[in-house]
């Protein structure tokens, strides 16, 4: 009788973690459709534009459906924003990791964000063109997130740097400067083909960007 009741019993946990691990993956999806349909949304209406009605339209979910999953259009906003830069951060590492020669893997972690942003070409557009429209609020959580996901970037420039440096690949510069430098260089490239809508593919000039920093500091 004990043995048969144990049995029962975690036939019953089983069913009940199979329940919940289901409902969570129903819920990822569902976020992840809301997600999709908001980016399309601010694409074609911009943040002050574009409205929750229109996401859910777009999502074709009720409108309380969006708000069970995102409290207001900032915080879907932010979360679009923090996702793309997450998965941007998560391929170029997997580009880079693998790579030992210092001066390949600067060149293909710079070919990798070219890659991302041309796949996500309307998204960063929309995030240029209207950071400074938003409220004072967004502007500062969306400040604050970027800035993390920043300091994560200039922090893998700086590894590639120190290396660098030792190796006598690079010129006996401070890492820090060095990453800041490069990370300006490269974020102003990314602005002026976003902003001009340039129809030329962002890496084809990607080259050129790096031929002009490792004339300054290569040994």
């Amino acid at each position: 009788m004990i043995h048969k009741m144990n049995s029962d019993t975690e036939k019953t946990k089983k069913l009940l973690t199979a329940t919940h691990r289901r409902k969570e993956r129903e819920r990822f999806h569902r976020q992840q459709q809301i997600l999709k349909a908001a980016e399309k949304v601010f694409a074609k209406k911009g943040f002050q534009g574009a409205t929750i009605q229109e996401i859910a339209l777009e999502a074709e979910l009720a409108v309380g459906t969006i708000y069970n999953f995102f409290p207001s259009k900032d915080r879907l906003y932010s979360m679009i924003l923090t996702s793309r830069l997450d998965e941007m951060r998560e391929e170029v590492q997997s580009h880079i990791q693998p790579i030992k020669d210092i001066k390949e893997r600067l060149r293909t972690m710079l070919l990798s964000q070219c890659e991302f942003i041309e796949k996500n070409r309307n998204f960063f557009i929309i995030f240029f063109r209207d950071q400074y429209r938003f409220p004072w609020t967004l502007a500062q959580d969306l400040g604050e997130e970027v800035a993390v996901r920043y300091e994560r970037y200039l922090g893998t420039l700086r590894e590639i740097f120190k290396e660098g440096i030792k190796k006598k690949v690079f010129k006996p510069l401070a890492p820090e400067d060095l990453a800041e430098a490069w990370g300006s260089l490269c974020n102003t490239f990314f602005f002026k083909w976003l902003m001009e809508k340039s129809k030329w593919p962002l890496k084809s000039k990607a080259m050129t960007v790096y031929e002009i920093f490792m004339q300054g500091v290569e040994k």
